[in-house]
């Protein structure tokens, strides 16, 4: 039973440490697409969520989730577009 269990996690730490290693430089087609596709299209929602910031912002002065609503529409659209790394996809995409 020790034996298959000192297999089992072996396994395990093998497994799931290569996939640490395996990011260290990025596809070629993940960079072309980024640069061709996933920049421009978030450069297109950061202006659209700014603009829908300052439509929405009287109400979220009113609620008190300005902050909320800025980092959403604004801060995040910001960091996917301007501060990611080239040819680094976010996994929920």
């Amino acid at each position: 039973m020790k034996k298959i269990l000192i297999v089992f996690l072996t396994l395990v730490i093998v497994f799931t440490s290569t996939a640490v290693f395996a990011k260290d430089k990025p596809q070629a087609s993940h960079v072309i697409g980024d640069l061709a596709i996933m920049r421009p299209l978030g450069l297109c929602s950061f202006v659209l969520g700014t603009a829908i910031f300052v439509v929405a912002l009287p109400t979220a002065l009113i609620s008190g989730s300005t902050k909320q609503t800025a980092e959403v529409l604004v801060g995040d659209t910001f960091r996917f577009t301007f501060t990611r790394p080239i040819g680094e996809i976010p996994s929920g995409l």
